[in-house]
């Protein structure tokens, strides 16, 4: 009986969260016709960003929700059954595609982001944005060590591991216990 409400409970999730990543495309597709028309939103601010304050939408997202909207639902016009299929995608990852992604890559930026995992995605759609584009996707960091460990989380997982291996080639298991004093 567990078992059972657990794996109902599990297909609830993901419809969920699928459901949650069209909304986002639905969110983002009124909120660029909105801006896009001023007539929508003229007499409910007195521009599109306090627009957006007076609804309560945080602006950083609204923009991001807008941009990959404005790629994937209004240029390039793609099917529900492809819009569903991203829907779960990371907004991250699917804001970083929409810089790059052209009806010429489209297939193969949709393949890329929907097989890999976030960090790969993210080297991934790097590579194959050209050197301006993919210097926009990175952030300088004033500290050294949190460069570092930025860099080591975007990392693909066999990159970490590469990483780790060259870092303390003696794995925990092999070391011996130090000891203390007696």
């Amino acid at each position: 009986m567990a078992d059972q409400i657990g794996e109902v409970l599990y297909r609830r999730l993901k419809a969920v969260k699928r459901e949650f990543g069209l909304a986002r495309f639905e969110l983002g597709t009124l909120l660029e016709v909105f801006r896009s028309n001023e007539t929508l939103w003229k007499g409910r601010g007195e521009s599109f960003s306090s627009f957006l304050e007076e609804e309560r939408i945080q602006a950083n997202g609204a923009h991001q929700f807008m941009r990959v909207a404005k790629k994937f639902v209004l240029e390039l016009a793609l099917s529900d059954t492809e819009l569903a299929e991203l829907a779960c995608v990371n907004f991250r990852i699917l804001d970083i595609a929409a810089r790059i992604i052209t009806p010429e890559n489209k297939d193969e930026v949709m393949a890329l982001v929907l097989a890999l995992g976030e960090r790969d995605a993210k080297v991934a759609l790097a590579e194959m944005a050209d050197p301006e584009q993919a210097a926009s996707t990175t952030t300088n960091v004033s500290s050294p060590v949190k460069s570092l460990m930025r860099r080591y989380r975007e990392l693909p997982d066999d990159y970490r591991l590469e990483f780790l291996a060259q870092v303390n080639p003696r794995r925990n298991h092999d070391r011996q216990p130090s000891r203390e004093h007696r």
